[in-house]
């Protein structure tokens, strides 16, 4: 069957629950069969025992006294009682004063000595090489000086026969239990499954862009907070699908420009003389045009990094803060004297060591400074520094050029946007997004306030002290 070969599968959730069910229902009807065995053998002794005794008593009953000496007057019903198809034999005595009156003389004397007057007590013996189950009862008759005892005893091979078909009986039971579980569970559990089964069905039939929210109403409770799960994967799937869109045609729009003056001004060079004004124009215009998509190019690469950039935490190490960020400043040196700005580096007064990603970091922090460079007003100035502080260090990049108000901080972080007083200078809108991306990515703050002057921009780059050594 079809269902079955599925549930018998190891990594299913049926397989899961046949184990988690079949193995426990297993033990449980080992120790209710053992439990079983027991009250069945209790229950079939009081039976058989309460028979047995009122054999004895039928035979005590019959007892009278004739002549100063015990008579029995024993009817044949008495032992029919006992003896059927289903019993063995049967065994009885009757003694009074020590003499066996009438019965097998040798059979087992069970009675205790001063057994009274309806006293009846239950034992275990072997008689003629077999077991059995005796009861004694003694009987006062009128001048008889002690009880008269009357014992009968039968085989317990009818008992054992009785016991065996229950326990055989409570066995099928048990068995047809199980079984019936481990064939039903399958069919229950793809039963449960159905409402997922539609789910997945209509997923099936779902575009590629469609990523909707699953409808929870049809689902069972036990598997609504999956159904969410799931829905909040694809809502966070949609998010980053749709800044991929938008950063796509952000990037195409952006790269549009400079290709379409690339385009026309090689269009115009083929027209003109080689020596004319208008192609040494062009070859400008070329050149920035090429240098412009060459650092949006640079730029876009530097945020699909950053995006990207899940630093495991063993990639992290320590470093001196003032060498290395020494070492990520002198590397714009030329860039700041090419526009003219003064680019000065302050050390911290004391050696201080941070845990950070030195490669994410350098490119943070080199980034920072490239757009105070960029950004800053004409002769202006910009200062790196150092500043200790309780848990780490911050990196200060402070200019006193335009600056940005507060109204349009957490604007600028937004991709590919740009202010209005910006539109004419070079740039994409993508200098503090990366630098945000990569602070996330390495575990530092990112903080932009107003310059100490009070004109410029002041980008505050917070690290975590390495632990004392």
């Amino acid at each position: 069957m079809k269902i079955w070969r599925l549930g018998l599968h190891g990594g299913s959730l049926t397989a899961r629950l046949l184990r988690s069910m079949v193995l426990p229902m297993a033990g449980v009807a080992l120790l209710l069969g053992f439990g079983g065995a027991i009250a069945i053998r209790g229950a079939v002794q009081a039976v058989s025992d309460r028979i047995l005794g009122a054999a004895s008593r039928a035979i005590a009953e019959s007892l009278n006294v004739e002549d100063g000496e015990v008579a029995l007057n024993l009817s044949p019903a008495i032992f029919g009682m006992l003896e059927d198809n289903e019993r063995d034999n049967v065994y009885y005595s009757v003694t009074s004063l020590g003499k066996v009156v009438t019965g097998y003389s040798d059979l087992p004397n069970i009675a205790p000595r001063g057994l009274r007057d309806t006293e009846v007590v239950f034992s275990d013996a072997v008689f003629k090489g077999r077991p059995v189950r005796i009861v004694a009862e003694g009987r006062r008759l009128p001048g008889i000086g002690q009880p008269v005892i009357v014992e009968v005893a039968e085989t317990l091979g009818a008992r054992e026969r009785i016991v065996r078909r229950l326990l055989i009986g409570l066995a099928i039971l048990e068995a047809a239990l199980i079984g019936l579980t481990a064939v039903l569970l399958p069919v229950a559990v793809r039963w449960g499954m159905r409402p997922l089964i539609r789910l997945r069905a209509g997923m099936d039939q779902r575009l590629g862009s469609d990523l909707q929210p699953l409808p929870t109403e049809d689902v069972p409770v036990e598997l609504r907070d999956l159904v969410r799960a799931f829905n909040g994967m694809l809502a966070r799937l949609d998010a980053t699908l749709e800044g991929m869109r938008r950063f796509t045609a952000d990037a195409s729009h952006q790269m549009r420009t400079p290709l379409s003056i690339l385009r026309t001004h090689i269009a115009l060079l083929r027209k003109a003389p080689p020596d004319s004004e208008d192609a040494a124009h062009s070859i400008d215009d070329i050149d920035h045009a090429s240098a412009r998509l060459q650092r949006l190019l640079v730029q876009l690469l530097a945020l699909a990094r950053a995006d990207n950039a899940a630093v495991a935490p063993e990639a992290a190490e320590m470093i001196e803060v003032n060498d290395f960020v020494a070492t990520v400043a002198s590397d714009h040196a030329a860039d700041a004297v090419r526009e003219g700005i003064e680019l000065k580096f302050e050390r911290a007064a004391t050696e201080l060591r941070v845990i950070t990603h030195p490669g994410l970091c350098a490119e943070l922090i080199g980034n920072l400074i490239d757009n105070a460079i960029r950004y800053n007003r004409p002769a202006g100035s910009v200062e790196v520094s150092i500043e200790p502080v309780a848990g780490g260090a911050d990196i200060v990049i402070e200019d006193d050029g335009p600056g940005i108000s507060i109204a349009d901080r957490e604007k600028v972080f937004t991709r590919f946007t740009r202010l209005d007083r910006d539109n004419r200078r070079p740039g994409s809108g993508l200098g503090l997004p990366i630098a945000r991306a990569l602070a996330e990515a390495i575990g530092a703050t990112l903080r932009l306030d107003t310059a100490r002057s009070g004109q410029g921009l002041r980008v505050t780059v917070g690290l975590r002290a390495a632990p004392a050594t």
